[in-house]
């Protein structure tokens, strides 16, 4: 999936996550058993921020007064509902995190395949090479030993087959 359809889809979720946790705070005021989950959740959490903001402010024993239904349940509810919403958009954070980590390991496969490949390449061409290098050893060789006999063709004196001609003499008379 490509970012931008990434980031449409993920603005969709959070836009429907929105009236599902409008939804579960309706629930809580109608359903009896998540009623029941919603103030517990709302003194539970209700007594926690008690007790931590009179810490904070130096104060030991604490008498903690519980909500009231009403109160409970709509901060239950809400709680409820923002859990919801924080958890829908923890999990597209996570999985656009996941992606790009995929995608980069990807990446970085295809380049270590990459530099395997020129790697070879380079090892091929070494040996092309080298091949190369012998062959041209070789018709160096063969080069000069062709000009060595072709000078020493030129340096030493011809052997007669057939008479010469001798410098004043015309080749179709011979001396008797």
């Amino acid at each position: 999936m490509s970012g931008i359809a990434l980031k449409v889809t993920s603005l969709l979720v959070r836009t429907v996550a929105k009236p599902i946790a409008n939804g579960l705070k309706a629930q809580a005021k109608n359903n009896e058993g998540f009623k029941r989950t919603c103030i517990r959740i709302a003194q539970t959490v209700h007594a926690t921020d008690v007790r931590l903001r009179m810490k904070l402010l130096g104060e030991n024993k604490i008498k903690i007064r519980p909500l009231n239904d009403k109160k409970a349940i709509e901060s239950g509810a809400n709680f409820l509902s923002e859990t919801f919403i924080f958890s829908v958009a923890g999990s597209l954070i996570f999985y656009e995190s996941y992606r790009s980590r995929k995608k980069s390991a990807n990446e970085k496969q295809n380049v270590k395949n990459d530099i395997s490949e020129l790697q070879d390449d380079i090892e091929e061409v070494k040996s092309l090479l080298k091949l190369l290098s012998k062959e041209i050893d070789h018709l160096q060789a063969a080069t000069r030993q062709a000009a060595d006999e072709a000078q020493r063709k030129l340096q030493s004196p011809p052997t007669p087959s057939t008479p010469t001609p001798q410098l004043g003499q015309s080749p179709t008379t011979t001396q008797t």
